[in-house]
């Protein structure tokens, strides 16, 4: 039985204050002050510096608060059920155009280079960022890509690789439900005093679940929310 992991593993204090995740500060004094208080950094394996412009702290999901994992281990599950089945997956990748192909073929060589390293002795973590410098990707892309395989046979990996786009199994959008959440949380968003996104995502959520209402995933609901907003502001917006 596969272990089901978030999709993403490494949070900057930045991400995290963005995220919407329950029990998490919507800012980032708040999110170092929750880092100091609970001791991240000196949790073995669970912190090291962002490398790259700006520096600063990157942390693992799993010194998260349990509501903000739980959050993220449901997300992952509702990505794993919505993945199609072997078949439809490899003839889907059949039907994709060459450069789609190779993209998901470059992804793959990342990953087995990294597997390869781990294997070898180095630690997940150094063999993901050595297999991201090597093929000139991200750690964070790595990451991702692992979450896309995630409990996926070695040999059918390549047709899971694709872009999400392309792979996307189409379901019906539970309008009603999802409407009362938007329409909710866009007239948080929307007010003068001008909140966080972070806060508004937390506090329709909890409205959400007094209501019954489904809730879209937090990437989701803020692309769904910045198309209202363009709408609403009009073109002549800044």
């Amino acid at each position: 039985m596969s272990i089901v992991e978030p999709t993403q593993i490494w949070w900057t204090v930045e991400e995290l204050a963005n995220s919407g995740l329950p029990e998490l500060p919507g800012s980032k004094p708040g999110i170092n002050a929750l880092a100091q208080r609970f001791g991240w950094r000196v949790i073995e394996g669970c912190a090291k510096r962002k490398v790259g412009r700006g520096g600063g702290w990157i942390y693992h999901w799993s010194v998260l608060p349990l509501a903000a994992r739980r959050k993220l281990l449901v997300d992952a599950s509702e990505a794993l059920n919505e993945r199609p089945d072997r078949g439809n997956a490899w003839a889907a990748f059949d039907s994709l155009p060459e450069t789609a192909k190779t993209k998901a073929r470059t992804r793959l060589a990342a990953l087995q280079m990294a597997d390869g390293l781990h294997q070898s002795g180095v630690t997940h973590v150094h063999a993901v960022a050595e297999a991201a410098r090597q093929c000139g990707s991200s750690a964070r892309s790595i990451y991702n890509w692992i979450g896309m395989v995630e409990g996926v046979a070695p040999e059918d990996r390549l047709a899971y690789l694709v872009p999400r786009n392309r792979l996307a199994v189409r379901k019906p959008i539970k309008a009603t439900c999802n409407r009362a959440f938007m329409d909710y949380l866009k007239s948080l968003y929307l007010r003068l005093e001008q909140p966080t996104y972070a806060q508004c995502y937390r506090d329709a959520c909890a409205k959400a679940r007094h209501e019954g209402w489904d809730v879209p995933t937090n990437k989701t609901a803020k692309r769904r929310l910045d198309c209202a907003s363009a709408e609403f502001l009009g073109p002549n917006a800044a």
